[in-house]
């Protein structure tokens, strides 16, 4: 292999290591917003026995289901856009596992 090769290989997999670390800081970030979603269902879940017993208001309950939903639809949008980051970069680890 020449020295021309092993840096344009070098540099690849720089880049693609930054690449690797750059998805897992952003997976990692949504796992803690989807802990954070979680602590919000617990706290609906109370919401909705406190209704049942009568000392909750129907309309914070819906507030906060409206938010808790909105938090959901972008968690899911955002975990999404993660995975695809992941087969990205799993589709280029392949390329230059080929390129050897």
């Amino acid at each position: 292999m020449s020295s021309k090769e092993s840096e344009k290989n070098g540099s690849a997999f720089r880049d693609l290591n930054k690449a690797v670390n750059q998805a897992l800081k952003e997976l990692k970030r949504l796992r803690e917003k989807s802990t954070r979603v979680e602590s919000k269902n617990v706290e609906l879940e109370e919401l909705l026995k406190g209704i049942a017993a009568g000392t909750q208001s129907p309309a914070e309950m819906a507030r906060q289901v409206k938010d808790l939903s909105a938090e959901n639809g972008d968690l899911r949008a955002r975990l999404d856009e993660g995975r695809e980051s992941v087969d990205r970069l799993l589709n280029r680890i392949r390329f230059l596992e080929e390129q050897r």
